[in-house]
């Protein structure tokens, strides 16, 4: 079965715009899907507070390489905050530059890897996907990308299958 989405801008600041994945027939993207499943005053606020902390660095200094850590394949932008050691939250990225980052969704790691992850390894592999579309489609001219900003065809289709 094909899966529909597209990628929307969610928040615009002057070192670093978020963009986050929105599947067809949601009304939320997964960024604010991920938020939706720790509501405040739930068993993970210390952790999800955490997040929120790397978040506001990264909204601060932009989408510096050295506050993900990398979780898809070499060179595919896609990475976890936060790197803490010991944190149970991963919320998954796709980092495109220092001024451009896409969130995904992400959970509890109830497993060593995403890999082994049910729950996770679905949020990361959508991540992985898109990393490739955008790149062929940068490629190919009918993305472009400039400044914070990812312009063109932002539509995307992807067959599960794979």
């Amino acid at each position: 079965m094909a899966q529909r989405y597209c990628i929307d801008l969610v928040e615009e600041y002057p070192n670093v715009n978020f963009y986050s994945i929105k599947l067809e027939g949601e009304e939320l993207t997964e960024i604010e899907r991920f938020f939706e499943k720790f509501p405040e005053g739930c068993e993970y606020d210390d952790e999800i507070d955490v997040v929120l902390s790397w978040i506001d660095k990264i909204t601060e200094k932009g989408a510096l390489e050295r506050y993900f850590r990398p979780e898809g394949r070499y060179g595919d932008g896609v990475g976890v905050i936060p790197i803490d050691v010991g944190n149970k939250i991963r919320l998954y990225c796709l980092r495109l530059s220092d001024k451009i980052l896409i969130f995904g969704n992400g959970g509890i790691k109830d497993s060593r890897s995403w890999e082994e992850s049910e729950g996770l390894s679905s949020y990361v592999k959508l991540l992985i996907d898109t990393s490739r579309f955008i790149s062929t489609r940068i490629k190919d001219g009918s993305i472009v990308i400039v400044d914070k900003n990812i312009i063109g065809n932002l539509n995307f289709i992807r067959d599960e299958e794979k």
